[in-house]
């Protein structure tokens, strides 16, 4: 008896699976590319709330003023975004901090560029009981050029509270619940 073992692929069965392997990459790509962009988008969402949630918790904690801004070389609060932010300690309100800096954030990904609508001031400042201290503000996370991110708007209240709201559409633009309009 002569039995015969099949040691290989034909070429019709390694056709077949390669027709199944591209299907499947068809589908799985953009659908992971929508998931690592939808990550860095939750990424940027959570270091901001973090963020304003550590100064606000400061302020309540240690009973003193607490601001958050990107500072320049001499240690000033600046109304730009692109610079990495400080939170610190600022009893006299000069917007200096008064000791050492508490916590820096990293600077935006480059998948953004943060600018502030805080009426040209830059900066947010929490008091003793957790609420904004002056006018409240909020920050716009637009898409670079080269990126195919969804722009998002941070916002703090007057109660300190922080929300965001996303540009499901993609066009660059929100239009918030009373009827404002955020464009990148």
């Amino acid at each position: 008896m002569n039995t015969y073992y099949n040691k290989g692929l034909t070429l019709v069965e390694l056709l077949i699976t390669l027709v199944i392997l591209a299907i499947s990459f068809s589908i799985a790509v953009p659908a992971l590319d929508r998931e690592v962009t939808n990550a860095r988008q939750r990424e940027l969402i959570t270091t901001y709330n973090s963020a304003f949630s550590f100064a606000r918790a400061q302020a309540v904690h240690t009973g003193r003023l607490v601001t958050i801004c990107p500072l320049s070389s001499e240690n000033r609060c600046i109304d730009d975004w692109t610079n990495p932010a400080a939170i610190f300690p600022d009893r006299n309100k000069d917007l200096r901090p008064d000791d050492d800096i508490i916590w820096k954030l990293i600077p935006p990904t480059p998948r953004y560029h943060i600018r502030s609508r805080t009426g040209g001031r830059g900066y947010l400042t929490f008091n003793p009981s957790g609420l904004i201290h002056g006018a409240s503000g909020s920050l716009v996370a637009c898409p670079t050029q080269n990126s195919n991110q969804p722009m998002t708007f941070l916002t703090i209240n007057r109660g300190g509270r922080f929300r965001a709201v996303h540009d499901h559409d993609r066009d660059n633009k929100i239009r918030l619940s009373w009827g404002a309009l955020i464009q990148c």
